[in-house]
């Protein structure tokens, strides 16, 4: 079996398909960043991420349609949002997995590429590990990777947060024609007196999490500081996304699946 695109196989190829392999879900969300770039960019990214994997270990993954849509309401103040809520997304993935568990997969990886996705497919994950006894995992893709993206960003800690630095310089690697970098500002908000609170990506602090309405911190949707972005950093970024997340299947393909003891 060569591809590694879920809806390019049949329904024979699904049957006979390795059931080991790790089933890669990107969920994304479809909104605002800033004026520089597109709505679609956490598709995009994710995406970019997941196929990337697939091309560097394709015996050992396939990877699902994408969700372009998640948990972004905050955000809605900015035309063009699409959100749902949280009850809603993890309802609508953990379906899709016990489709997968139903049809024999025993490994996915729950891709995120939204921030504020991050606590409803951890959530999903679990009441899929309760609900079938397969192998879910969640992981936003940033953090496999946070060490790296300081040692080759440009921008001040603050300034990969949201269409930042990181965003931005992935998508101008991928598809230039798409970014405005001229019209993007830097909108760094990081506090560097805060012990709790941390707006960056890599930033590696923050122990509390406060998201406001998005409008009311940010006047152009953007957080962090995407003036500095070039492709060729965001080919850096990707590809160190891609290497960790390639790493992170390589775990999931190596975890046993563990007999439950019911000790009533």
């Amino acid at each position: 079996m060569t591809t590694t695109t879920y809806g390019h196989l049949t329904w024979e190829d699904v049957r006979d398909a390795d059931k080991d392999r790790v089933v890669i879900l990107n969920v994304s969300a479809t909104e605002d960043h800033g004026p520089h770039m597109p709505l679609d960019t956490d598709t995009v990214l994710g995406m970019a991420v997941a196929e990337g994997v697939a091309r560097a270990a394709p015996d050992e993954v396939f990877v699902m349609p994408p969700v372009p849509y998640g948990f972004n309401e905050h955000h809605k103040d900015f035309p063009g949002v699409i959100w749902i809520q949280p009850e809603t997304l993890i309802a609508f993935v953990t379906d899709i997995t016990k489709s997968l568990a139903h049809h024999g997969f025993r490994r996915i990886l729950l891709l995120n590429s939204h921030g504020s996705n991050h606590p409803c497919l951890d959530l999903a994950a679990r009441k899929t590990v309760i609900e079938t006894g397969i192998i879910c995992v969640s992981a936003s893709y940033w953090n496999l990777m946070s060490a790296r993206i300081n040692e080759v960003r440009k921008s001040d800690i603050g300034g990969i947060a949201h269409a930042g630095e990181f965003e931005a310089a992935m998508y101008m690697h991928l598809h230039p024609d798409r970014v405005h970098i001229e019209k993007s500002t830097t909108q760094n908000l990081h506090n560097p007196d805060s012990k709790f609170f941390n707006l960056d990506l890599a930033g590696g602090g923050g122990g509390a999490m406060l998201m406001r309405w998005w409008s009311e911190v940010s006047p152009d949707g953007t957080m962090g500081d995407p003036t500095v972005a070039d492709a060729e950093t965001g080919k850096k970024f990707l590809d160190a996304a891609i290497e960790e997340t390639t790493a992170l299947i390589r775990e999931i393909r190596a975890l046993p699946i563990l007999p439950r003891h019911d000790h009533h």
